[in-house]
């Protein structure tokens, strides 16, 4: 599963996600330096094992997604044929 850094003080996130913890651990790392000197932040921030077909919304994977709608109208063409 990919790896996500996201800083909750700055409510943020890497814009990238990586197969590996490394990259992430790079993210925070250098978003550490960049924006808090180099220290953790207050907040806390944190590396996320994130789903990989994920939408980014957390709803619905794109998979999922095409299927409930392919089923929805395979219901609805159904209902129509009276």
């Amino acid at each position: 599963m990919p790896h996500l850094y996201i800083c909750h003080q700055c409510r943020t996130r890497a814009p990238k996600r990586w197969d590996r913890r490394e990259g992430a651990e790079a993210d925070q790392q250098q978003h550490r330096d960049d924006a808090h000197g180099g220290h953790v932040p207050i907040g806390g921030d944190g590396i996320e094992t994130v789903h990989a077909d994920s939408r980014g919304d957390g709803l619905l994977p794109r998979h999922t997604f095409f299927a409930v709608l392919f089923l929805l109208a395979l219901v609805l063409a159904n209902c129509w044929r009276g």
